[in-house]
């Protein structure tokens, strides 16, 4: 029993190890295409499974001293992805600023109905600014409450999973809907006065990269996003949504993180997923961002709970 066990794991190990090569590697490429694209998101998890492989062949090293190579492949693939996630590691770059705002960011998934839950989370956490994204017209019927202790608010409602709202204990200055890319995808933006000082919030959520024209114009939003961080007419602004990317997809850091902009989970080193919420949390990625023009930082930044939706809501304390 013991042989043929042994005999699986050979041939079936190694025939999975060289796929999983061959991800790795596609995902590493520095093309902004679609399919590497797609293999570059999951850095964390293929960081479990090169170790996984590396400890299956070290047992089968032990048996063939030819799998002894393949542990050692195994183990440069791991630090590679290591490697990668360097942005997560080190020290916080948390600050005590006394000046603060607190953005909640909430994708709701449209069909979903758990509005209670919703509001819970918001009654525990008291941000003071909300962000929703997905919200179609039942999903505003149903949490029109809000606004008792969010009063200033822009909402536009979709059927196509591209609704979305804001809600503030801020005056908005200015509230808008912007039709971005020739798709026409609303963008929220509005202005605060807060401390003496005005903020820009953009509330984004961009086109899921499903096919080669939503990537295109997924990467037309993030390229948009990076010429906003450049505007000399806009000195600090905040924009959190779902951009469909983490951060290290070509794209991202073609536009993004070439950019001045900060993202509040890398400062505060919180490598914990934001989608799918349905999975355990060694398999989710984080979609979701809240980026910072340079000279706003972060207090904490924390993942709400499950609440129906395949995205966990963010929190996030920001100073200035």
């Amino acid at each position: 029993m013991k042989n043929k066990i042994d005999n699986y794991l050979k041939t079936r190990g190694l025939l999975a190890f060289i796929i999983f090569v061959f991800i790795n590697i596609a995902g590493l490429l520095p093309f902004e295409n679609i399919y590497i694209d797609i293999f570059s998101h999951f850095k964390f998890q293929f960081v479990l499974l090169g170790g996984c492989f590396f400890i299956l062949f070290l047992y089968l090293a032990g048996l063939s001293k030819k799998f002894l190579i393949w542990s050692i492949i195994a183990l440069i693939f791991t630090g590679i992805n290591l490697v990668g996630m360097r942005d997560y590691f080190g020290n916080t770059q948390i600050s005590k600023g006394e000046k603060t705002l607190k953005i909640a960011l909430f994708n709701v998934l449209t069909k979903n109905s758990k509005y209670n839950e919703l509001q819970q989370q918001v009654n525990e956490q008291k941000p003071d600014i909300i962000i929703l994204q997905e919200v179609d017209d039942i999903w505003l019927e149903n949490i029109k409450e809000l606004k008792k202790d969010y009063p200033y608010f822009l909402e536009h409602s979709r059927l196509d999973n591209f609704g979305i709202a804001l809600y503030s204990k801020i005056p908005l200055i200015e509230p808008k809907i912007e039709d971005w890319t020739d798709y026409e995808v609303p963008v929220i933006t509005a202005e605060i006065k807060l401390y003496g000082e005005v903020l820009k919030i953009y509330g984004v959520h961009t086109l899921p990269p499903t096919g080669s024209e939503y990537f295109r114009v997924r990467n037309e939003m993030l390229a948009k996003i990076s010429e906003l961080s450049n505007d000399s007419n806009i000195e600090k602004f905040i924009l959190a949504g779902d951009l469909n990317t983490t951060v290290y997809s070509v794209s991202y850091k073609k536009y993004i993180k070439s950019s001045n902009l900060k993202d509040a989970q890398t400062l505060a080193k919180t490598m914990k997923g934001t989608w799918n919420a349905k999975h355990f949390p060694f398999l989710r990625i984080s979609l979701e961002h809240v980026l910072l023009s340079p000279d706003l930082g972060v207090k904490s930044f924390v993942l709400g709970k499950d609440f129906g939706s395949d995205h966990l809501p963010v929190f996030v304390d920001l100073y200035f």
